[in-house]
């Protein structure tokens, strides 16, 4: 046997995968696993066949626990392993055909990645999945782990009888292995990318049925059964059955797989994972509490998301991780394009569109570490960087406005040409560009370099005259930022509104935008608006400047916009002028408490109010913020007591518990959860009543101890067992949080997700005082913590404990100084302290416009 107690630090470059995969083809894996229930490590018999171009040494990838065996070409041989990487030496290969079997040992992972171990706090039953993407298959069996290696795939898995075994494909055999245990036997049926094979095994229950031959199932962990009703289950397999009759017409491409199993795991890292025909989804698409119509439409919207990745990604994969958008960029268009032409959510798409993708994709824009959609990628440790809200928001609406330049009818013709030429293979930008530009009378090479191979973003602004009347001209300006000065082709319309005698109506005015100036002679002579905005219907992907009679009109009548979507565009245009010190954050919640009691489209209500929240924490001066979160919960208060049962109290309550920021307001909330106050029609949900706790905790409040405890007892679940491990954190106590502070860089808690609870109660603006001492331990370990755990582990950390709520030139300095003495060596920290240090700056800019 093998062992290997420190693994190598694993990491697979560009230039290697493109060495390697010009050597392998015809990669066919044969994996046999065997499962045992309450062990911690499981076996593995893993043979993989290949062909090599010609004879040389190569490599498998493998992280695991050990080896015991290693034979190369039918004889047996010494590892070479140093916990990475499986050398395999010239002298034992050909050129042409060969195999390499491995017989290993290996443990369960608890990281929410490789093949990830959870026993349910609930009925101590254990569940497994897999998540591989970028560069985990190899946590699980050896194997060539790169995008650009397609391989089949024979499976065999013994387990517990009790058990389900799901994989990519059916199963071809079920039988009995002996008195306890059967064994699944699943054949090969396609070739395919090593991070999309998957494995989800243990007591789940599961429902299925057939749609146009299709085998449809959805799975999950025994506990959470009574969550999935009769009508959460018809609602979840009609946005499926939607899909894949939307997306198999749309491409002329019917889904390509066997079956296609629906999987919701707990402890996962991502919000789903589009493994071919066996999508895993993170629980919280599970709703425990009741959901509001956006979450269902955002639930729809990953289940589409993952849907689509079955052609964007499974079907044709990217070659390498730098054109991960054409995975992630696709999968999230196409997704807003099936909401809005095939599910009862229509209505609401493009406005979470907007709000949702595109929101995160402008403030991710606008940091220091933006960059291209389509960027280099050196290495797969750096390929995590870029699931970000620009290869997702960003790419998708640099699609949509490529959909408004050359027609839907186009782009879909191209999709065609794109999944027929390249089915089952890899593909690259290039070739994804040449199947879009035939028929399109584009130059898209030209396009793409502008929108997808150029960073950051550009501003629009309306520059206009009239007679009083009339409009005698219309010009649109595009800026950018000096150090990003790439001007942009943008195909807009243009939202001309007038308000006379009590009426409103919107005139839309299309325009090609080029250059730093745009003159549009078709709005010459209109009716002199009283708001004009560059973007209607939100086409492009731009930052709106108002001019000053607009803005003057959005400030004194937004409620009497008639369109919600324009309404929605000019809230995120007064949010980029708070981030970007132009309008106060107070200005800004003045308006929120004046304008959304008066608004009639919910969808657009939530949105604002968490913009309202992320205000308070960073853009209100901390002498500013107690009055400021009073004030918002008085409103929300109020809202909630005359806003109709249902969405709507759910919405504002979550906003009034959000702001409760007082011992005041805290102990009101605690009071509305403990029945002492109520709101007809209002259930205090059990997410709700765990966030309560953890401020009256945080708080010391009297009694939080003793409503703790009753809280532990009323949800033992497995969201109980994180949320009191949040709310023990939050105590304001030297030694919880000395305790903490050790287990956070020691044992942890037992798992990633378990840890991530608990440093989330860590770090409370009230309790500076307290935590000084960790300031300096922060800025002191935290490059150790890069160094020596996983970028799960490690961005959580910083995520958590980076002093984000002392918005002072001190922080900012000292973030700065670490960056300087840290500079490149580990990327994905320079990374976070860049963004850390932007975020601090912009809220100190902010902070400083309030009077």
């Amino acid at each position: 046997m093998t062992t290997i107690p420190a693994p190598a630090h694993d990491v697979l470059t560009q230039a290697e995968a493109e060495a390697r995969a010009a050597q392998i083809s015809e990669t066919a894996y044969d994996l046999t696993l065997v499962l045992t229930k309450g062990a911690p490590t499981y076996g593995g018999d893993l043979t993989v066949r290949f062909t090599l171009a010609e004879a040389g040494e190569t490599f498998l990838d493998y992280a695991g626990r050990s080896i015991e065996r290693l034979e190369i070409n039918g004889k047996e041989q010494p590892p070479a392993w140093n916990g990475a990487r499986i050398i395999l030496p010239a002298q034992t290969l050909t050129a042409g055909q060969n195999s390499v079997r491995v017989v290993y040992t290996n443990d369960y992972d608890h990281t929410g990645d490789g093949f990830h171990q959870f026993t349910d706090p609930e009925d101590g039953e254990s569940y497994f999945y897999t998540y591989f993407e970028p560069f985990k298959q190899h946590r699980l069996f050896p194997g060539f782990d790169q995008p650009d290696i397609k391989a089949t795939y024979r499976v065999t898995v013994t387990a517990p009888a009790d058990w389900v075994i799901l994989s990519n494909g059916l199963p071809a055999r079920v039988e009995p292995a002996d008195a306890d245990r059967t064994r699944h036997t699943f054949e090969p049926f396609a070739r395919y990318s090593s991070y999309l094979f998957a494995l989800i095994a243990g007591p789940y229950h599961g429902w299925q049925e057939t749609h146009n031959g299709i085998p449809l199932g959805f799975y999950c962990r025994k506990s959470l059964v009574p969550f999935l009703t009769d009508a959460e289950r018809e609602e979840l397999f009609t946005v499926t059955r939607q899909g894949l009759d939307f997306f198999g017409a749309f491409f002329d491409y019917p889904y390509p797989f066997p079956k296609y199993d629906q999987i919701f795991v707990p402890e996962f890292n991502a919000g789903a994972m589009e493994n071919i025909g066996a999508v895993t989804h993170y629980e919280r698409l599970v709703f425990r509490d009741p959901p509001t119509e956006r979450q269902r439409l955002s639930r729809a919207e990953v289940i589409l998301h993952e849907m689509a990745h079955m052609w964007f990604g499974n079907l044709v994969t990217m070659r390498w991780w730098n054109d991960l958008w054409l995975n992630e960029s696709f999968a999230t268009y196409m997704a807003y394009v099936a909401i809005a032409e095939a599910t009862r959510f229509a209505e609401g798409a493009w406005k979470d569109f907007s709000t949702g993708m595109k929101g995160w994709a402008y403030r991710q824009d606008q940091l220091v570490t933006t960059h291209p959609i389509n960027p280099v990628v050196p290495d797969t440790d750096q390929t995590v960087l870029n699931f970000d809200g620009i290869t997702y928001g960003k790419g998708a609406a640099a699609l949509q406005q490529l959909v408004a330049a050359i027609g839907v009818e186009r782009f879909r013709d191209g999709m065609r040409r794109y999944f027929k030429r390249h089915a089952f293979g890899n593909a690259t930008l290039p070739q994804f560009l040449a199947a879009l530009q035939e028929g399109s009378g584009r130059d898209l090479d030209a396009w793409a370099k502008l929108w997808l191979e150029t960073a950051s973003l550009n501003t629009l602004a309306a520059v206009w005259e009239s007679d009083g009347a009339r409009l005698s001209s219309l010009t649109i300006s595009q800026t950018s930022l000096p150090e990003y000065p790439t001007l942009r082709p943008h195909q807009i319309e243009i939202a001309l509104l007038h308000d006379e005698d009590g009426t409103v109506t919107i005139e839309s005015v299309p325009a090609g935008v080029s250059g730093a100036e745009t003159d549009v002679p078709a709005a010459v002579g209109k009716r002199a608006p009283d708001l004009v905005f560059p973007n209607h219907n939100d086409l492009t992907f731009a930052k709106v400047a108002l001019d000053a009679k607009s803005l003057a009109y959005v400030r004194a009548h937004l409620e009497r916009v008639s369109d919600p979507l324009l309404r929605q565009l000019l809230w995120s245009s007064l949010w980029s002028m708070v981030r970007d010190a132009q309008l106060s954050s107070t200005d800004y919640l003045a308006l929120v408490r004046a304008k959304l009691p008066l608004e009639t489209d919910l969808e657009l209500v939530e949105p604002v109010l968490g913009l309202a929240g992320a205000a308070l924490g960073a853009y209100v001066p901390d002498v500013r913020r107690p009055a400021e979160a009073h004030a918002l919960f008085e409103t929300a208060w109020q809202m909630l007591q005359t806003v109709p049962r249902g969405d709507a109290q759910i919405v504002w309550a979550r906003t009034l518990i959000t702001v409760a920021l007082s011992p005041e307001n805290i102990g009101h909330t605690l009071r509305l959860a403990q029945g002492e106050l109520s709101v007809p029609g209002l259930t205090v949900d059990q997410e709700m009543r765990w966030s309560i706790l953890a401020r009256a905790v945080a708080f010391a409040l009297p009694d939080a101890e003793a409503l703790l405890a009753a809280e532990q007892q009323r949800d033992p679940s497995d969201r109980g067992e994180r949320a009191l491990l949040r709310a023990e954190v939050s105590r304001p106590d030297a030694r919880v949080k000395a305790d903490a502070w050790a287990r956070f860089t020691g044992a942890g808690y037992g798992s990633l997700h378990l840890t991530a609870a608990a440093l989330g109660g860590f770090n409370w603006t009230h309790q500076r005082d307290l935590l000084t001492l960790y300031v300096d331990r922060f800025f002191d370990e935290v490059t150790g913590v890069f160094d020596s755990t996983t970028w799960e582990f490690a961005e959580r950390y910083f995520g958590a404990l980076f002093p984000s709520y002392r918005v002072e030139p001190d922080t900012l300095a000292r973030t700065e100084r670490l960056l300087l003495a840290q500079g490149e060596r580990i990327p994905t920290l320079a990374r976070l302290l860049r963004e850390a240090g932007d975020d601090l700056s912009r809220a100190l800019k902010a902070r400083a416009l309030v009077r």
